[in-house]
């Protein structure tokens, strides 16, 4: 149970076209402490993750066969594909499919209240923007997270960044590892950073460190 007050917030979920019903909504406690600027932004920064499942199960609905986030992921991630729980050896083509079709099931375990509460915890300032500690099981582990204020602040990072950000934290959630400090190459570091990017190639200008940081 996390000690510090909070307040209860409820976000929409998009109506994807997968096969198990999802629910309308999604629901965090957030501290406090977070202004309701912050709190705003905090909203603002889960749509773009939602809204990237949503998008890959349309497209996939609609007859393309791999979806743009498979197609940035396949080309990008290397190692860890597979979450700790997943038993199978998974090759590089299927990887971002199981892991969005696991995410959906973090989803519906938020909003049907079967997974334990989620709590968005607050640190004022720090080297995370966002951090999710290590988790293992979809069904029934939280989406909690720690956000780093300070950042959570700046006009100079996009919401779309801050989005992928909480994208890789829940990747932590979800059961995806990578060596500490490690992200080019790794499933967890590669597809938060292809959320980052409106799934769009990589730019030889731009260096990882842009997004990693």
């Amino acid at each position: 149970m996390y000690l510090r007050p909070i307040k209860k917030i409820t976000v929409s979920v998009p109506d994807a076209p997968v096969s198990e019903p999802l629910p309308a909504t999604m629901t965090f406690y957030v501290d406090t402490r977070f202004t309701p600027a912050q709190v705003i932004r905090i909203r603002q920064i889960i749509s773009p993750v939602l809204g990237n499942g949503n998008v890959h199960f349309t497209e996939l609905d609609e007859g393309d066969a791999i979806s743009r986030y498979q197609n940035c992921v396949n080309k990008y991630a290397k190692f860890n594909l597979a979450p700790v729980w997943f038993e199978e050896k998974l090759t590089n083509g299927s990887a971002a499919g199981v892991q969005m079709d696991s995410f959906t099931s973090q989803v519906t375990a938020n909003g049907f209240g079967r997974a334990a509460k989620a709590y968005i915890m607050y640190q004022k300032s720090g080297s995370s923007t966002i951090k999710g500690v290590n988790a293992s099981n979809p069904e029934t582990n939280s989406l909690t997270v720690t956000i780093n204020a300070s950042d959570l602040s700046l006009t100079t990072v996009s919401t779309q960044f801050l989005g992928g950000s909480l994208f890789h934290a829940w990747l932590h959630r979800e059961g995806y590892r990578h060596p500490a400090g490690k992200y080019t190459s790794y499933f967890a570091g590669e597809a938060a950073m292809c959320v980052m990017r409106g799934n769009k190639n990589k730019l030889s200008e731009i260096p990882a460190s842009i997004y990693t940081k």
